[in-house]
């Protein structure tokens, strides 16, 4: 047993109980209280030394896997030019040999000097014997004519056919490509990327967990998985390689086209297991859809045009997401649906409510992530049927520019209102949709507390958290969307022995630090994990 005394443990628990110690036997708290009372049991002491305990952080969106395999890629989130990005490019072809694919993400144009894409004919001069092809933050990449060839695409090649989110690529004057590609249209360059293989996956599993636990996450629910991907979760965790919990959300409707999901109702049926399936470290969570795209590329759902005119664009037909909807509750499974424009939104809410009213199973918490624009409907609902939003705290920080640039400041002021949520009695959860945002979970706290966007700019400083509310969203806000609140999400006695040390109270610090926080140390069931 490990005593943990000397501190202050803030247990997050519904009072907001701030004991000075706790104990620790296998993977579980077994007491939380005084010194004095923690010291009487038989254990091996630890000396907290005035330090600060806060239950491990869970990240209820968080593309782990993605983020792993990123890691090793170039990353462009920084980058406020494009000369930059060029620059980090040519110093990457220097490293590789020639023929090697370079591979990167996270720029994006509303933060860049030029204002515009980064387009082959800036990364050409640099690259003339690698391939490259850097991902948006969110629904384009770019390449350069290296990658276009091994693509076998040019002049005459067409844009991809179909009705609903078909997507497009950029063409210069003279019709030739420039390398930008968006919504599916990315694919006709993804398809000729290496994919990584299964020890590929595993390892890169295993080096999101570790670069995740420095952070003090414990936690993440895994969105829109395949089936290799889930195969290699299970081999990380067959190896010792996982020391996060995950929980996996399988992915079904809006991700791979009409092809691939024509079967998809039977192999769902398939499946034969229900949200909740599985262990301690690796459960089944249910299903992830996403039927539109984004604010910041003007293809999110809303019901007033963008500046620029439009309404976005559906990935899955809105008639048929109710029935989608449905089948999935019915099945058991849990639904996380991707909605960043305020029809979308409203569409999938009133689609949850129909079914928990028809078929009532209270313990699947359906919600909706990055929710930037409820409607007042879409709130009622919410309200009445307990449906989630887990929102991306760092959006605000990173992407929020774009939302100005494609809605105007006063609608974008007023994206992800996370005050209104709680004041409505909606569960509410923290999440950084990694790689898309900083993973780092306290990057996501700051935003929450301080709603300003890289460039300074305030956003609705009504709808800001105080700092125990935006922790609360990462812990029991995060336990509760994947159904295990009585598991995690706080410390007290038989929950799992989740947990992180930290040097300064995180309530006791300008807010602007919280940022900065970096945890001494970070327990996961009962070890330490960092």
């Amino acid at each position: 047993m490990l005593l943990l005394t000397g501190g202050r443990v803030r247990t997050l628990d519904a009072t907001g109980t701030v004991a000075t110690a706790l104990a620790v036997d296998g993977d579980r708290i077994t007491a939380v209280g005084s010194d004095a009372a923690i010291l009487a049991l038989d254990g091996e002491r630890v000396d907290l030394a005035g330090r600060t305990v806060i239950p491990g952080l869970i990240d209820a969106h968080n593309h782990l896997l993605m983020t792993g395999l990123g890691l090793a890629q170039l990353q462009l989130f920084d980058c406020r030019s494009i000369a930059e990005i060029v620059d980090r490019v040519a110093e990457r072809c220097r490293e590789l040999p020639p023929g090697a694919w370079v591979l990167g993400r996270g720029w994006d144009e509303s933060l860049l000097d030029e204002r515009r894409h980064p387009t082959r004919h800036d990364l050409d001069p640099v690259s003339p014997d690698h391939p490259v092809v850097l991902e948006r933050v969110w629904n384009k990449l770019t390449c350069n004519s290296r990658a276009l060839a091994r693509a076998g695409i040019t002049r005459e090649t067409p844009n991809p056919a179909g009705t609903l989110y078909a997507g497009s690529f950029e063409r210069d004057a003279d019709g030739h490509p420039t390398g930008l590609f968006r919504d599916r249209a990315k694919d006709l360059i993804r398809r000729v990327v290496p994919e990584p293989d299964e020890a590929a996956l595993v390892a890169a599993i295993d080096g999101g967990c570790r670069a995740y636990n420095r952070l003090g996450l414990t936690s993440v629910c895994e969105p829109g998985l395949y089936p290799h991907e889930i195969r290699a979760y299970q081999q990380a965790e067959r190896e010792g390689r996982l020391s996060v919990r995950v929980d996996l959300m399988m992915a079904a409707w809006g991700w791979g086209g009409a092809a691939e999901e024509a079967g998809l109702r039977d192999r769902l049926s398939a499946v034969g297991l229900q949200t909740g399936f599985g262990g301690a470290m690796l459960r089944l969570g249910g299903v992830k859809l996403l039927p539109d795209g984004g604010i910041g590329d003007r293809t999110a759902r809303v019901y007033e045009p963008y500046l620029e005119g439009g309404n976005g664009t559906w990935v899955i037909d809105p008639a048929e997401l109710p029935g989608i909807v449905r089948f999935c509750h019915d099945l058991g499974f849990a639904i996380d649906t991707h909605t960043c424009g305020d029809e979308a939104q409203q569409v999938t809410v009133e689609a949850y409510a129909a079914a928990q009213s028809t078929n009532p199973r209270p313990w699947l918490r359906h919600r909706v992530h990055h929710a930037y624009f409820p409607t007042a409907r879409a709130l009622d609902l919410m309200a009445t049927h307990r449906i989630g939003a887990v929102v991306s705290n760092p959006f605000l920080t990173s992407l929020a520019e774009s939302f100005v640039t494609s809605l105007g400041e006063e609608r974008a002021r007023r994206a992800m209102p996370m005050r209104t949520y709680l004041d409505r009695g909606i569960p509410l959860a923290g999440s950084s949709d990694s790689p898309v945002a900083d993973h780092n979970p306290w990057v996501g706290i700051h935003a929450a507390c301080a709603r300003r966007t890289e460039h300074g700019r305030e956003l609705d400083q009504t709808e800001c958290l105080t700092v125990e509310e935006a922790l609360r969203s990462y812990t029991n806000g995060g336990a509760w969307m994947i159904g295990r609140d009585d598991d995690l999400g706080s410390l007290e006695v038989c929950k799992r022995a989740d947990l992180v040390v930290l040097e300064e109270d995180p309530l006791a610090v300008p807010i602007d630090d919280l940022r900065h926080v970096v945890p001494d140390r970070v327990m996961g069931g009962g070890r330490w994990v960092a």
